[in-house]
Protein backbone atom coordinates (compact mmCIF):
# COMPACT_ATOMS: atom_id res chain seq x y z
CA UNK A 1 0.00 0.00 0.00
CA UNK A 2 0.93 4.03 -0.45
CA UNK A 3 1.90 5.64 2.79
CA UNK A 4 3.80 8.81 3.97
CA UNK A 5 6.61 8.30 5.80
CA UNK A 6 8.07 10.97 8.23
CA UNK A 7 11.73 10.59 7.44
CA UNK A 8 13.26 13.82 9.26
CA UNK A 9 12.54 17.10 9.77
CA UNK A 10 9.67 18.50 7.29
CA UNK A 11 10.97 15.46 5.41
CA UNK A 12 7.79 13.12 4.69
CA UNK A 13 7.28 10.82 1.74
CA UNK A 14 5.21 8.59 -0.32
CA UNK A 15 6.31 5.40 -0.03
CA UNK A 16 5.02 1.73 -0.87
CA UNK A 17 4.51 -0.13 2.29
CA UNK A 18 3.33 -3.95 3.12
CA UNK A 19 -0.21 -3.71 3.95
CA UNK A 20 -0.68 -5.02 7.63
CA UNK A 21 -2.03 -7.38 8.74
CA UNK A 22 -3.91 -7.57 11.22
CA UNK A 23 -4.63 -9.49 14.95
CA UNK A 24 -7.68 -11.00 16.39
CA UNK A 25 -8.83 -7.78 18.51
CA UNK A 26 -7.91 -5.44 15.88
CA UNK A 27 -9.89 -4.06 12.61
CA UNK A 28 -8.18 -3.11 9.20
CA UNK A 29 -9.75 0.32 8.11
CA UNK A 30 -9.58 1.43 4.27
CA UNK A 31 -8.69 4.87 5.13
CA UNK A 32 -11.25 7.69 3.17
CA UNK A 33 -10.04 10.72 5.02
CA UNK A 34 -7.37 11.63 7.67
CA UNK A 35 -7.02 15.45 9.36
CA UNK A 36 -3.78 16.52 10.19
CA UNK A 37 -3.60 17.47 13.56
CA UNK A 38 -1.27 20.16 15.43
CA UNK A 39 0.57 17.13 17.29
CA UNK A 40 1.20 16.05 13.10
CA UNK A 41 2.36 19.25 12.62
CA UNK A 42 5.00 18.86 15.41
CA UNK A 43 6.68 15.98 14.79
CA UNK A 44 6.72 17.05 10.85
CA UNK A 45 8.60 19.95 12.15
CA UNK A 46 11.07 17.79 14.42
CA UNK A 47 11.36 14.45 12.34
CA UNK A 48 10.19 12.29 14.80
CA UNK A 49 7.61 12.08 17.53
CA UNK A 50 5.45 9.33 19.68
CA UNK A 51 6.76 6.36 17.49
CA UNK A 52 10.52 7.01 18.25
CA UNK A 53 13.23 6.56 15.51
CA UNK A 54 12.60 4.15 12.34
CA UNK A 55 9.36 4.34 9.95
CA UNK A 56 7.07 6.98 11.20
CA UNK A 57 3.51 6.95 9.82
CA UNK A 58 1.30 9.76 11.57
CA UNK A 59 -2.67 10.18 11.33
CA UNK A 60 -5.04 9.37 13.91
CA UNK A 61 -8.07 11.92 12.73
CA UNK A 62 -9.47 9.29 9.83
CA UNK A 63 -12.38 8.11 8.89
CA UNK A 64 -12.94 4.89 6.74
CA UNK A 65 -14.60 1.78 5.87
CA UNK A 66 -13.56 -1.28 7.75
CA UNK A 67 -11.91 -3.93 5.35
CA UNK A 68 -10.91 -6.57 7.73
CA UNK A 69 -12.58 -7.67 11.19
CA UNK A 70 -10.47 -9.34 13.90
CA UNK A 71 -11.66 -12.96 15.37
CA UNK A 72 -12.52 -11.03 18.53
CA UNK A 73 -13.78 -7.97 17.23
CA UNK A 74 -18.20 -7.98 17.54
CA UNK A 75 -20.19 -5.09 16.44
CA UNK A 76 -18.97 -4.29 13.40
CA UNK A 77 -18.80 -5.76 10.12
CA UNK A 78 -16.53 -5.87 7.10
CA UNK A 79 -18.28 -2.52 4.89
CA UNK A 80 -18.90 -0.73 7.77
CA UNK A 81 -18.33 3.15 7.85
CA UNK A 82 -16.66 3.98 10.83
CA UNK A 83 -14.45 6.36 12.70
CA UNK A 84 -12.51 6.23 16.17
CA UNK A 85 -9.58 5.16 17.56
CA UNK A 86 -8.13 2.10 19.30
CA UNK A 87 -5.37 1.45 21.94
CA UNK A 88 -2.77 -0.63 22.80
CA UNK A 89 -0.51 -0.83 26.18
CA UNK A 90 3.24 0.25 25.82
CA UNK A 91 4.58 -2.75 26.75
CA UNK A 92 7.27 -1.36 29.02
CA UNK A 93 5.56 1.04 31.89
CA UNK A 94 4.73 -0.64 35.32
CA UNK A 95 1.23 -1.34 34.45
CA UNK A 96 1.82 -3.19 31.48
CA UNK A 97 4.84 -5.22 33.13
CA UNK A 98 2.12 -5.98 35.69
CA UNK A 99 -0.21 -7.68 33.35
CA UNK A 100 -2.36 -4.32 33.44
CA UNK A 101 -2.02 -2.89 29.86
CA UNK A 102 -5.75 -0.99 30.54
CA UNK A 103 -4.49 1.04 32.75
CA UNK A 104 -0.90 1.55 30.76
CA UNK A 105 -0.37 5.65 31.15
CA UNK A 106 1.03 5.95 28.09
CA UNK A 107 -1.09 4.20 25.42
CA UNK A 108 -0.26 3.64 21.82
CA UNK A 109 -2.79 4.65 19.64
CA UNK A 110 -2.68 4.58 15.51
CA UNK A 111 -0.65 7.84 14.32
CA UNK A 112 1.08 7.83 18.14
CA UNK A 113 2.85 5.35 18.29
CA UNK A 114 1.75 2.88 15.91
CA UNK A 115 1.16 3.31 12.75
CA UNK A 116 -1.22 5.92 11.24
CA UNK A 117 -3.57 7.18 8.70
CA UNK A 118 -1.24 8.93 6.18
CA UNK A 119 -1.89 6.19 4.30
CA UNK A 120 -4.31 3.66 2.30
CA UNK A 121 -4.96 1.18 5.15
CA UNK A 122 -4.44 1.56 9.05
CA UNK A 123 -4.90 -1.11 11.57
CA UNK A 124 -7.14 0.21 14.96
CA UNK A 125 -6.07 -2.09 17.57
CA UNK A 126 -8.66 -3.08 20.31
CA UNK A 127 -11.28 -0.74 19.27
CA UNK A 128 -14.03 -0.32 21.67
CA UNK A 129 -17.19 -0.11 19.55
CA UNK A 130 -19.43 2.24 21.13
CA UNK A 131 -17.12 4.05 23.30
CA UNK A 132 -13.82 4.81 20.90
CA UNK A 133 -15.19 3.55 17.43
CA UNK A 134 -17.97 4.03 15.75
CA UNK A 135 -20.22 3.63 12.55
CA UNK A 136 -20.69 6.88 11.24
CA UNK A 137 -23.93 8.53 10.88
CA UNK A 138 -26.21 8.09 7.71
CA UNK A 139 -25.88 11.25 6.22
CA UNK A 140 -22.39 12.28 6.78
CA UNK A 141 -19.71 12.69 4.28
CA UNK A 142 -16.05 11.01 4.79
CA UNK A 143 -14.89 14.49 4.85
CA UNK A 144 -17.28 15.72 8.48
CA UNK A 145 -16.53 12.02 9.79
CA UNK A 146 -12.69 12.83 9.82
CA UNK A 147 -12.94 15.92 11.63
CA UNK A 148 -15.10 13.97 14.45
CA UNK A 149 -11.80 13.58 16.68
CA UNK A 150 -10.97 16.54 16.88
CA UNK A 151 -14.39 17.59 17.79
CA UNK A 152 -14.17 14.37 20.56
CA UNK A 153 -11.13 16.55 21.86
CA UNK A 154 -12.88 19.41 22.03
CA UNK A 155 -16.10 17.64 23.90
CA UNK A 156 -13.69 16.39 26.15
CA UNK A 157 -12.16 19.97 26.97
CA UNK A 158 -15.49 21.65 27.78
CA UNK A 159 -16.53 18.99 30.08
CA UNK A 160 -12.89 19.53 31.75
CA UNK A 161 -14.25 23.37 32.20
CA UNK A 162 -17.25 22.40 34.24
CA UNK A 163 -19.41 24.95 31.57
CA UNK A 164 -22.66 26.17 33.61
CA UNK A 165 -25.47 27.63 31.13
CA UNK A 166 -25.17 31.35 31.27
CA UNK A 167 -21.43 31.38 31.84
CA UNK A 168 -18.98 33.66 30.05
CA UNK A 169 -16.33 31.26 27.95
CA UNK A 170 -13.18 32.75 26.48
CA UNK A 171 -11.23 30.50 23.75
CA UNK A 172 -7.64 31.84 23.13
CA UNK A 173 -6.71 30.71 19.88
CA UNK A 174 -8.97 29.48 16.72
CA UNK A 175 -7.11 26.54 15.18
CA UNK A 176 -9.61 23.59 14.89
CA UNK A 177 -9.92 22.80 18.35
CA UNK A 178 -10.47 26.32 19.47
CA UNK A 179 -12.90 26.51 16.50
CA UNK A 180 -14.72 23.46 18.07
CA UNK A 181 -14.27 24.40 21.73
CA UNK A 182 -16.09 27.57 21.11
CA UNK A 183 -19.07 25.65 19.19
CA UNK A 184 -19.58 23.13 22.24
CA UNK A 185 -19.25 25.33 24.81
CA UNK A 186 -22.28 27.69 23.08
CA UNK A 187 -24.19 24.69 22.54
CA UNK A 188 -23.88 24.50 26.56
CA UNK A 189 -25.79 27.32 26.86
CA UNK A 190 -22.28 29.22 27.25
CA UNK A 191 -21.48 32.94 26.28
CA UNK A 192 -18.23 32.61 24.03
CA UNK A 193 -15.37 35.47 23.28
CA UNK A 194 -12.92 34.44 21.06
CA UNK A 195 -9.29 36.00 20.36
CA UNK A 196 -7.06 34.80 17.71
CA UNK A 197 -4.55 36.71 15.62
CA UNK A 198 -5.98 34.71 12.09
CA UNK A 199 -8.12 37.36 10.38
CA UNK A 200 -9.58 33.77 8.56
CA UNK A 201 -10.14 31.46 11.56
CA UNK A 202 -11.65 34.56 13.63
CA UNK A 203 -13.98 35.65 10.78
CA UNK A 204 -15.08 32.18 10.77
CA UNK A 205 -15.82 31.77 14.95
CA UNK A 206 -17.56 34.78 14.41
CA UNK A 207 -19.99 32.92 11.39
CA UNK A 208 -20.17 29.93 13.47
CA UNK A 209 -21.84 31.60 16.36
CA UNK A 210 -18.87 33.82 18.85
CA UNK A 211 -20.64 36.30 20.10
CA UNK A 212 -17.37 38.44 20.82
CA UNK A 213 -14.08 38.18 18.30
CA UNK A 214 -11.11 39.90 19.28
CA UNK A 215 -8.25 40.21 17.28
CA UNK A 216 -4.96 40.49 19.62
CA UNK A 217 -2.85 42.17 16.91
CA UNK A 218 -4.79 45.26 17.02
CA UNK A 219 -6.60 45.09 20.66
CA UNK A 220 -5.86 43.73 24.43
CA UNK A 221 -7.28 40.39 24.94
CA UNK A 222 -8.15 40.91 28.46
CA UNK A 223 -9.25 44.63 28.27
CA UNK A 224 -11.37 43.72 26.05
CA UNK A 225 -12.84 40.59 28.13
CA UNK A 226 -12.48 43.28 31.11
CA UNK A 227 -15.37 45.18 29.15
CA UNK A 228 -17.43 42.47 27.99
CA UNK A 229 -17.75 40.93 31.38
CA UNK A 230 -18.01 44.31 33.03
CA UNK A 231 -14.88 43.72 34.96
CA UNK A 232 -16.05 40.29 35.92
CA UNK A 233 -13.80 38.15 33.59
CA UNK A 234 -14.89 34.90 32.03
CA UNK A 235 -15.96 32.28 33.99
CA UNK A 236 -13.36 29.49 32.33
CA UNK A 237 -10.87 30.10 29.93
CA UNK A 238 -9.10 27.74 27.11
CA UNK A 239 -6.07 28.71 26.41
CA UNK A 240 -5.48 26.36 22.66
CA UNK A 241 -2.63 28.56 21.35
CA UNK A 242 0.41 26.55 22.51
CA UNK A 243 1.86 30.33 23.33
CA UNK A 244 3.23 31.49 26.79
CA UNK A 245 1.74 34.52 25.91
CA UNK A 246 -1.49 32.81 25.59
CA UNK A 247 -1.34 31.42 29.21
CA UNK A 248 -0.85 34.52 30.60
CA UNK A 249 -3.67 35.90 28.85
CA UNK A 250 -5.88 33.14 30.10
CA UNK A 251 -4.67 33.71 33.65
CA UNK A 252 -5.32 37.34 33.64
CA UNK A 253 -9.09 36.89 31.72
CA UNK A 254 -10.22 34.36 34.38
CA UNK A 255 -12.20 35.16 37.39
CA UNK A 256 -11.33 34.47 40.72
CA UNK A 257 -12.23 30.91 41.68
CA UNK A 258 -12.79 30.38 37.63
CA UNK A 259 -11.75 27.48 35.52
CA UNK A 260 -8.48 27.41 32.96
CA UNK A 261 -8.31 24.72 30.58
CA UNK A 262 -4.82 24.24 28.99
CA UNK A 263 -5.65 22.43 25.35
CA UNK A 264 -2.88 24.10 23.25
CA UNK A 265 0.48 21.89 23.03
CA UNK A 266 3.51 24.49 24.40
CA UNK A 267 6.81 24.53 21.27
CA UNK A 268 8.23 26.47 23.43
CA UNK A 269 9.53 26.55 27.20
CA UNK A 270 6.83 27.74 29.82
CA UNK A 271 8.10 29.95 32.51
CA UNK A 272 5.56 30.40 35.28
CA UNK A 273 7.63 33.33 37.21
CA UNK A 274 6.88 34.06 41.04
CA UNK A 275 3.90 36.18 40.46
CA UNK A 276 2.06 34.55 38.24
CA UNK A 277 2.05 31.38 40.09
CA UNK A 278 0.74 33.67 42.81
CA UNK A 279 -2.01 35.11 40.70
CA UNK A 280 -3.13 31.32 39.82
CA UNK A 281 -3.09 29.61 43.77
CA UNK A 282 -2.72 32.66 45.87
CA UNK A 283 -4.87 35.28 44.68
CA UNK A 284 -7.18 34.36 42.03
CA UNK A 285 -7.72 30.50 44.01
CA UNK A 286 -7.72 29.21 39.87
CA UNK A 287 -8.82 25.54 38.87
CA UNK A 288 -6.31 24.32 36.64
CA UNK A 289 -7.03 21.41 34.50
CA UNK A 290 -5.53 19.43 31.62
CA UNK A 291 -7.36 18.42 28.49
CA UNK A 292 -6.01 14.78 26.95
CA UNK A 293 -9.24 12.85 26.12
CA UNK A 294 -12.19 12.57 23.38
CA UNK A 295 -15.68 12.42 24.15
CA UNK A 296 -16.71 10.61 20.67
CA UNK A 297 -20.32 10.04 21.78
CA UNK A 298 -20.80 13.42 22.69
CA UNK A 299 -19.14 15.01 19.82
CA UNK A 300 -21.15 12.58 17.20
CA UNK A 301 -24.48 13.58 18.93
CA UNK A 302 -23.44 17.35 18.49
CA UNK A 303 -22.66 17.13 15.12
CA UNK A 304 -25.39 14.54 13.99
CA UNK A 305 -27.88 17.31 15.63
CA UNK A 306 -26.54 20.39 13.70
CA UNK A 307 -25.84 22.06 16.84
CA UNK A 308 -22.05 21.57 16.39
CA UNK A 309 -20.35 22.71 12.66
CA UNK A 310 -17.06 21.57 11.50
CA UNK A 311 -17.73 21.01 7.58
CA UNK A 312 -16.93 24.74 7.10
CA UNK A 313 -13.40 24.00 9.05
CA UNK A 314 -12.17 21.77 6.22
CA UNK A 315 -10.40 24.81 4.03
CA UNK A 316 -7.87 22.46 2.55
CA UNK A 317 -8.02 18.59 0.63
CA UNK A 318 -5.30 17.42 -0.47
CA UNK A 319 -4.40 13.68 -2.05
CA UNK A 320 -1.73 11.53 -0.66
CA UNK A 321 0.94 12.16 -2.94
CA UNK A 322 0.75 15.99 -1.78
CA UNK A 323 1.00 15.24 1.64
CA UNK A 324 3.81 17.43 2.08
CA UNK A 325 1.96 20.64 0.33
CA UNK A 326 -0.78 19.72 2.94
CA UNK A 327 1.31 20.02 5.62
CA UNK A 328 2.98 23.25 5.01
CA UNK A 329 -0.53 24.77 3.71
CA UNK A 330 -1.64 23.54 7.39
CA UNK A 331 1.62 25.47 9.21
CA UNK A 332 0.41 29.21 7.82
CA UNK A 333 -2.84 30.30 10.53
CA UNK A 334 -3.70 32.84 7.87
CA UNK A 335 -4.68 30.61 5.18
CA UNK A 336 -6.49 27.13 7.02
CA UNK A 337 -8.09 26.06 10.01
CA UNK A 338 -8.03 22.34 8.94
CA UNK A 339 -6.22 20.16 6.37
CA UNK A 340 -7.28 16.88 5.37
CA UNK A 341 -5.60 14.28 3.09
CA UNK A 342 -7.44 11.59 0.93
CA UNK A 343 -5.79 8.22 0.15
Amino acid sequence: MRAAVLRGPRDIRVEMVDTPPIREDEVLVKVMACGICGTDLHAYKKGGGAGGAGRLILGHEFSGEAARIGAAIEGVKEGDRVVGTGYRGCGACYRCRQGDAARCPRPLVPGEGLDGAFAEYVVVPRPMVGRTFFRIPDGMGWEEAATMEPLAVACHAAARGRIQEGQTVAVIGAGMIGQCIAQVARSMGARTIVSEPSPLRLAVAGRLGAEITINPGGTDPVSAVTAATSGDMADAVFECSGSPAGFRQAVDMVRPFGTMVQVGLFEKGLEIPADLASMIFAFKNLTLRGSGGQRWEMALELAGSGRVKTGGLVTQVFPLDRIRDGFESQLDPGSSIKGLITP
